[in-house]
This record gives C-alpha cells, structure tokens and sequence, in this order.
C-alpha cells in the first residue's frame, strides 16, 4: 500500500488506517455498537492529533479495562457512553496492551499510534505510516476481510501543510457512522 499512499497526506493516511479499523469492527463484531468509537476516531481527520489523542486514548481498551467506574475527567464520554462501551467491549478484548491476539484492542490502538508518532513533529519520509497501514492491513487479510477503497482517501494530498493535509469531513467515509 506504500506506492499507492505516498502522495497521500498524514490526515488522509489516518483516515485509511480507521477505515480499516471500521472494517474490521463491523465485519467481526457486527452485532455490536460502534458509534462511539467511530465519532472519536473520525474526530483526527479535522483536529490536530494531540486533540485526537486527549479524547480517544481513554477508549482504547487497555486504557478503557483499567477504569471501574465511570470518570468524566479521563474518559471524556457520559456515563451511558462509558456504559455502552463497556458493553461493546464485553467479552471480546481483554485490554492486552501491544499484544496482536487481542485484535480489538491491537486495531484501536493503531490510529492512537499514528498519532502519537507525528504529533509535533516533521513528517520524514512517513515511514512510520506505512508500518502502521501495514498492520492493520494484516489483521484484515488474517480475518479473510477485504481492504477498504484506498481511492477514497487520495484526494488528501502529500502537498497540503507540509504533508500533513487539510482537515475534512470525514463522515463520508465512515460505514459506521453512516449506518
């Protein structure tokens, strides 16, 4: 995927990394609501990462599993949000930190770590990226699920911002989100 996303810009790249992830979730876990996970996660797309970061972190199930009651402060949702997601994530993540067989927990942690490689810094040869597409693009192909249209995101262009990219809308691209 490398050759077919180098003229693509961070914030568009971001964007394919959670359209992977999207896939993934509906695809194995079709029966569950991922709504709040996916307005957190399209979030990055029109706000600067460290923003993305500060909301999202907290949802990640090996920070999520580690809270046993709701906190407002941390976990920047409502308590039916908090309720909800805990009944999302019952029964099919443990919160196994770095650990690839806890899928659900390994591909929401993937926008999280796109973001946190570049917030605040220069993009570089945007090695990182690929790595991370990569990944995800692996647990795909594991669980037989077709990769997401790439195309969708190549009018987020490299030249933007210094290969950062404007921010847009990206609710078009959500299947989650337009459900």
């Amino acid at each position: 995927m490398e050759n077919k996303l180098k003229d693509v810009s961070m914030v568009g790249r971001f964007a394919y990394v959670n359209m992977c992830v999207e896939k993934y979730l509906v695809t194995k876990y079709s029966d569950r609501d991922w709504s709040i996970i996916a307005q957190k996660l399209w979030a990055g797309t029109n706000e600067y990462w460290d923003d993305f970061t500060d909301s999202y972190a907290g949802l990640i199930p090996d920070v999520f599993v580690t809270y046993d009651d709701y906190d407002s402060d941390e976990l920047k949702i409502s308590q039916s949000e908090y309720e909800l997601l805990k009944k999302t994530y019952e029964g099919i993540t443990e919160g196994l930190e770095d650990d690839p067989s806890d899928e659900v927990n390994y591909m929401l942690n993937k926008p999280f770590e796109m973001a946190m490689v570049y917030e605040g810094t220069v993009i570089g040869d945007g090695k990182e990226s690929f790595e991370i597409i990569e990944a995800t693009e692996q647990v795909l192909a594991k669980n037989n699920i077709d990769l997401p249209d790439y195309t969708k995101v190549l009018f987020s262009s490299a030249s933007e911002k210094n290969g950062w990219g404007n921010f847009f809308d990206s609710t078009p691209l959500s299947i989650i989100l337009n459900k």
